[in-house]
């Protein structure tokens, strides 16, 4: 059974690795499209997350910033794949520096699942995954190269650098992203993960490589920056039928081997079925599951959450330790005033 705790506990403030937050609410990490085509924020994108700095939130974490050149998303995805992007990245976390907001950055590689076509246009541009299938949700016809093990090896390397940047660019950690049916979480199906080798077959094996950057940036970012996982917790919603890929019990022991690892953050979600569910806190189901054995870490649970009572009802029950709001403070990074009144 799930914790039961007092009443309040949404304005509580809350520390991990002496990273304080004034209160519960984590603001999502929600792709805006304020990037440039180099990967740097743009006027836009500072206006934006101005907002959401000074919004009363106690915890963000920055959209997706693609690790290499062949994992972006969309033209207009953050990039932290270089070394001369960092000086531009301390423009944003400036923002909440000054805001006395703690922000984490998220790290992320497409795989073989595109949200814009005009990438396949671009000379050298092939992308790369698991094994050489489509993407359940691909719309442009893509195939991904299958890497080969040796391949593998140099994305760990990857991830690091890329932590290590958003760091230097004043990040407070990292958040690894595995979900939404991207390359972490299409390593973690078997649906996308086709593969015969050590990286491919039972859950131990697909979730080799998360876990080998879990493990390497744990050591790398040191004991005071945050180190957060996004798990996709299935490829289906909590009480659909399944078809055949990751199930709840596998992420529940990719998700105690996390935590053994250092994570501090478990941010859950949806993997190859995505991000979108009926009614309210449609994901709360799996973030019960994960809190009644998760050990030292906190969890979040995001999804369809839009009123503070359902948000108070998550904490009291102990269904999570933070709650995530998304589209409610990208439609308006100010909504949470009406909650405190």
């Amino acid at each position: 059974m799930t914790e039961k705790r007092s009443d309040g506990m949404l304005w509580t403030p809350l520390e991990v690795r002496g990273v304080r937050m004034a209160n519960r609410i984590v603001a999502a990490p929600t792709a805006t499209g304020t990037a440039d085509e180099e990967g740097r924020p743009t006027e836009a994108a500072l206006r934006r997350y101005g907002a959401l700095a000074s919004g009363g939130v106690g915890l963000v974490v920055m959209e997706h910033h693609a690790i290499r050149p062949d994992g972006r998303v969309r033209r207009t995805q953050y990039m932290l794949d270089r070394d001369e992007l960092v000086e531009s990245h301390r423009k944003l976390t400036a923002l909440f520096s000054e805001a006395n907001v703690p922000v984490l950055v998220q790290l992320n590689h497409s795989g073989g699942l595109l949200r814009d076509a005009e990438l396949l246009k671009r000379p050298g541009f092939v992308p790369v995954g698991p094994s050489a299938v489509p993407h359940p949700s691909d719309e442009f016809g893509v195939v991904p190269r299958e890497l080969s093990r040796e391949e593998l090896s140099a994305f760990v390397a990857s991830y690091a650098a890329a932590a290590l940047r958003g760091l230097a660019a004043g990040y407070r950690g990292v958040e690894i992203h595995a979900a939404h049916g991207y390359f972490l979480g299409q390593f973690l199906s078997p649906l996308t993960n086709r593969r015969t080798d050590q990286y491919g077959g039972n859950v131990r094996n697909r979730a080799r490589l998360l876990l080998d950057v879990a493990d390497a940036l744990r050591d790398l970012i040191g004991d005071e920056a945050v180190l957060s996982v996004r798990l996709g917790m299935a490829d289906v919603l909590p009480g659909a039928p399944s078809r055949g890929g990751l199930d709840v019990e596998e992420a529940l022991w990719v998700a105690r081997e996390l935590v053994a690892l250092g994570v501090d953050i478990l941010d859950l979600s949806g993997n190859l079925c995505g991000y979108d569910g009926p009614g309210e806190a449609y994901f709360a189901p799996y973030a019960a599951a994960v809190s009644e054995r998760k050990g030292r870490a906190l969890v979040v649970c995001t999804g369809g959450i839009r009123r503070r009572e359902t948000a108070e009802r998550l904490l009291r029950e102990g269904v999570c330790d933070l709650v995530g709001l998304g589209r409610p403070l990208f439609a308006d990074p100010y909504f949470l005033r009406t909650w405190k009144e």
